[in-house]
């Protein structure tokens, strides 16, 4: 395999106590770096209730801009049928 220059350092040894020594290090880093939320939880319930909540939200969200769009299309739409037939309503003779 061409390399294109590279120089790769020797892979270490995997029972190295260095390198293990190093990966426990790494692996205490990156789990400090996990946001404080429950959807990393450990229990079930709260990972589950937590996606569901953030569903909720999105779902709420996404509800909402639709709503207000299909009010205004609704009221754009019962304005122009307001200005078609009020002239037919007024001028009509009830029997």
């Amino acid at each position: 395999m061409d390399t294109m220059g590279y120089q790769y350092p020797p892979s270490p040894q995997r029972n190295d106590p260095q390198y293990i020594a190093y990966l426990e290090q790494r692996i205490v880093a990156l789990e400090a770096r996990l946001p404080k939320t429950k959807v990393v939880a450990q229990g079930f319930l709260a990972r589950a209730f937590a996606i569901w909540g953030h569903y909720f939200v999105a779902q709420l969200l996404i509800g909402l801009i639709i709503g207000a769009i299909m009010m205004l299309i609704s009221l754009i739409f019962a304005g122009s049928m307001a200005a078609i037939f009020g002239p037919m309503i007024e001028n009509a003779s009830y029997y």
